[in-house]
């Protein structure tokens, strides 16, 4: 994608302010909130299984964050995905952690085995884990360098972030630039990403662009918060530097990148 491509994704959502319903975990779910909030976009994070299926239908974009999972966080992505199969709606999962426990992977790999199309968000680990079906027991981190596969179901599109962000699809993959290494390790910025992914994956309707525009985007922020005095003033900047998707500097650091 060309930059001036990517930035038009964020004016979109700045302009249509997308509905984005979000299973949140307690964690980053303020985080995510605010970013989704600082692109345009209106966050609903609703979590009964009982309203999952009018929420759905309501939303013009969907976010499974499986952390903190629980039998009924369970039973609520269950229903979200078999309505978006329904509704043909735009999803992202995030399956956080799952190679921490047999629970969550197992859970991960049931809701795989739900013909939803749209957009996996992990980290190399969490992604090692469900194409291996194996436990990593590295928390919700990724400590190790693994191989993955480009190997996925028709009509599903895997975004993993990492010191070099890569997207994965069946037959093709492709490499976003290598980050520096982070200054502040903020907690909830992988949730914010696929957050931001959902946001993106409202306006596109086409997995791999939207992959590509959250992972840039989510860039963009991070090296701005870097530059922060302080972990909480990092937060601040963080979020600020998300209003500016939709503008010049975002555009003239991706064309500097490009470089």
């Amino acid at each position: 994608m060309e930059p001036e491509e990517i930035q038009e994704i964020f004016q979109k959502i700045r302009e249509k302010q997308p509905l984005i319903h979000m299973i949140p975990n307690a964690v980053s779910a303020t985080l995510c909130a605010d970013g989704l909030s600082a692109l345009g976009a209106r966050p609903l994070m609703a979590v009964a299984p009982q309203e999952m299926q009018e929420i759905v239908k309501q939303a013009d974009g969907i976010v499974i964050n499986l952390g903190q999972p629980t039998p009924e966080k369970r039973e609520a992505a269950r229903l979200v995905l078999e309505t978006v199969v329904q509704e043909e709606k735009p999803v992202v999962l995030d399956p956080v952690g799952c190679g921490a426990s047999v629970f969550r992977l197992k859970m991960v790999q049931e809701l795989l085995e739900i013909p939803w199309k749209g957009i996996i968000k992990g980290n190399q680990s969490e992604v090692y884990s469900i194409q291996q079906n194996l436990l990593t027991q590295e928390g919700i981190d990724s400590r190790e360098d693994r191989t993955l596969s480009a190997m996925t179901k028709e009509g599903r599109v895997l975004l993993v972030s990492g010191v070099a962000d890569r997207i994965l699809w069946k037959g093709g993959s492709k490499t976003l630039q290598k980050k520096e290494q982070r200054v502040y390790n903020i907690v909830g910025t992988g949730c914010l990403l696929g957050a931001i992914t959902g946001a993106c994956y409202s306006i596109t309707k086409e997995p791999k662009q939207a992959a590509e525009a959250a992972a840039l985007g989510m860039a963009y922020a991070l090296e701005q918060a870097d530059k922060a005095v302080g972990y909480g003033q990092a937060k601040v900047v963080l979020l600020d530097a998300l209003t500016q998707l939709e503008e010049a500097r975002f555009l003239n650091w991706m064309r500097g990148k490009e470089q």
